[in-house]
């Protein structure tokens, strides 16, 4: 049984890791503008560098954030082995794309993800 590892902020990471998003808090017009960028729950990132200005990447786009806006997405670590071999983490779907959940870009990726690794819709 795999325990889950606890949520940390962004901010604290160290560069170069492997992240889960976990959750974004602050005030609404600024977690949904978040959202549309990528930065949505299961969303998969990596720190690039920490600074004045924290830079990852996520969802195929490099995104700089101010060190405040860093400190409210609170990530979790990838798990070595979730990790496959050709560098990408499989992520659980969870609820289909039709749900209603999250933003049409964060459908079409869990589409894709499925799609990918050969789970029928």
């Amino acid at each position: 049984m795999e325990v889950a590892s606890p949520a940390f902020p962004l901010s604290e990471a160290s560069v170069g890791t492997h992240l889960w998003i976990h959750s974004v808090a602050g005030n609404p017009c600024e977690c949904y503008r978040l959202h549309e960028m990528g930065f949505c729950q299961r969303a998969e990132l990596v720190k690039l560098s920490h600074g004045a200005m924290t830079v990852c990447l996520v969802c195929g786009a490099r995104v700089g954030l101010s060190a405040a806006v860093a400190r409210r997405i609170f990530v979790t670590a990838v798990s070595g082995e979730a990790r496959e071999s050709d560098g990408g983490a499989e992520v659980d779907p969870g609820p289909s794309p039709s749900s209603g959940e999250g933003t049409f870009f964060c459908r079409i990726l869990d589409r894709f993800r499925r799609r990918r690794s050969g789970w029928a819709e």
